[in-house]
């Protein structure tokens, strides 16, 4: 193990509730559409593919108006309404999805550890009419068991001939979420043969259930739930792909789910852009009862509204970014610090060798930047093209992933 802090410069900035009010002041939100369900003519608001929904004016969110009605008979893979819905929005980087959502006192779901599929975003790499489930990236908002998650998939662009081998070092032509290796610092997803190709996902689960069976309490799943889920493409530098994505998950309110530094995408899809959501409930094995889930007041946009200074904060808390990354000699570490704690930085090798102790001792709260131009000498001194950076603040424990 190297230790070098002669030389690095440390930062932590005080800002002031006043410039942070300033800041969120400038960030706009650009709604791309919104859905109430308050009739059944979805074709003529721009809804295409299955344009047959069932609406209900009972089960509604609200004390007016109609809500979507998605109705599965036993055995039955998709509702009575039949297949998805889509709409083409857009294309942005970014997006947000909000929605209110109600289930039938008898709700089960698939009582498999996957499914129901439920809501989705697919991007301009694929064409209008793409079956989500094998694309170039497709991402999913729903809930397994009572429990919210995120999910990706990217099957197109598996590379057959290299199954289960880690690709991230060798070519930016390779899939992120599961069959050839992984390029953040979350577990590699799922990759599994279905006929003659790889399929493969990755997720992100909620810790516990949200959609339970208490009668009377906030978490009742036959009473109406607010959920909000945000996506963030990763960028590309130097023609590479870089963990500096982001997946969120909101429920009434609270953020449940919070995954930064997530790889979205390779560099071979620079111009990639979020741009069609679905509306795809999907038992495939077929559900085991006849159950009902009631969707209301939806709306798709770029980001999400925010209201409140603390609670972007708190959305905000976990990110730690280095930045430019592949690192040069003028690259930063930057991380906030909701209070005043002791804190280790530390680089790892790819095979989790500690190689730089880059700080450790107690920061005051705040924004704190760190010099990474000792770890940039290192690793081109030793010929390490990837490394880690953990970051430990009291019991927290965050991690990026870096390259040259």
């Amino acid at each position: 193990m190297i230790t070098n802090s002669k030389n690095i410069k440390i930062i932590c900035i005080r800002i002031s509730l006043l410039f942070l009010f300033f800041q969120l002041s400038l960030k706009a939100q650009t709604v791309f559409f919104t859905e109430y369900f308050d009739d059944n003519s979805i074709a003529s608001r721009g809804w295409y593919d299955n344009t047959i929904i069932n609406i209900s004016s009972t089960e509604r969110h609200g004390t007016s108006g109609s809500a979507a009605e998605f109705k599965f008979l036993k055995g039955a893979r998709t509702p009575q309404s039949g297949g998805g819905i889509r709409r083409l929005f857009t294309p942005s980087d970014e997006v947000y999805l909000s929605y209110w959502v109600k289930y039938s006192s008898n709700w089960v779901g698939s009582q498999k550890p996957y499914h129901p599929h439920e809501f989705s975003f697919v991007t301009t790499i694929n064409d209008k009419w793409v079956g989500p489930a094998y694309t170039h990236l497709t991402t999913y908002i729903e809930q397994n068991n009572g429990k919210p998650m995120l999910s990706l998939q990217d099957g197109q662009n598996i590379d057959e001939t290299k199954i289960n081998v880690e690709l991230k070092d060798i070519t930016e032509s390779r899939a992120v979420a599961g069959c050839n290796g992984t390029g953040d610092s979350y577990p590699k997803g799922d990759c599994y043969l279905q006929s003659l190709v790889h399929f493969n996902g990755k997720s992100w689960k909620a810790a516990r259930q949200y959609f339970t069976d208490t009668i009377n309490s906030k978490y009742y799943k036959n009473d109406w739930h607010h959920v909000e889920a945000y996506f963030k493409l990763n960028s590309i530098q130097s023609g590479k792909g870089v963990p500096d994505g982001t997946l969120r998950y909101w429920y009434d309110e609270e953020l449940i789910i919070n995954a930064p530094n997530v790889l979205l995408r390779t560099g071979s899809y620079p111009d990639m852009k979020f741009n069609q959501f679905l509306i795809v409930p999907y038992i495939g094995d077929g559900s085991p009862i006849e159950q009902t889930m009631w969707v209301d007041d939806l709306t798709v946009a770029s980001s999400r509204p925010v209201n409140n200074i603390q609670e972007e904060k708190n959305a905000n808390k976990n990110e730690i970014q280095v930045t430019p990354n592949p690192l040069n000699e003028s690259s930063v570490l930057t991380f906030h610090l909701n209070k005043t704690e002791e804190i280790s930085i530390i680089a790892f090798d790819y095979l989790g060798r500690e190689i730089l102790l880059l700080n450790k001792g107690r920061m005051e709260a705040g924004i704190c930047e760190f010099e990474l131009s000792p770890l940039y000498n290192l690793m081109i001194k030793q010929g390490i093209k990837v490394a880690y950076i953990r970051l430990m603040a009291g019991s927290e424990s965050r991690m990026i992933i870096v390259v040259i």
